[in-house]
């Protein structure tokens, strides 16, 4: 399995944007094809977010993070801004299925 790591700037005047967002991207990356799971945290900081989306296959995930990369557009007119975006190889999970 592959993961995508994102660190994520956000502005915390642009709040609700942000949840209204998050309401319709959760749904989409549920039927990317070999999703397996994700995790969206809420601010660790005031200005701070991160994402943890898992795949079956590293195709799969770079084919997410080729998208995510190139949504600048649409990430900024929330309030959003990538740190930084990682593509990782899972080596252990507590529940593999």
């Amino acid at each position: 399995m592959y993961a995508v790591v994102g660190v994520w700037e956000m502005d915390p005047a642009m709040r609700h944007a942000q949840t209204a967002a998050l309401e319709r991207i959760v749904p989409g990356v549920a039927q990317l094809p070999g999703v397996v799971n994700g995790y969206w945290s809420d601010f660790a900081d005031p200005g701070r977010s991160h994402t943890f989306i898992v795949f079956e296959t590293r195709d799969a995930a770079e084919s997410f993070a080729a998208e995510v990369r190139g949504n600048t557009e649409n990430q900024a007119s929330s309030g959003v801004r990538n740190l930084s975006l990682e593509l990782l190889e899972i080596q252990a999970a507590l529940n593999p299925d």
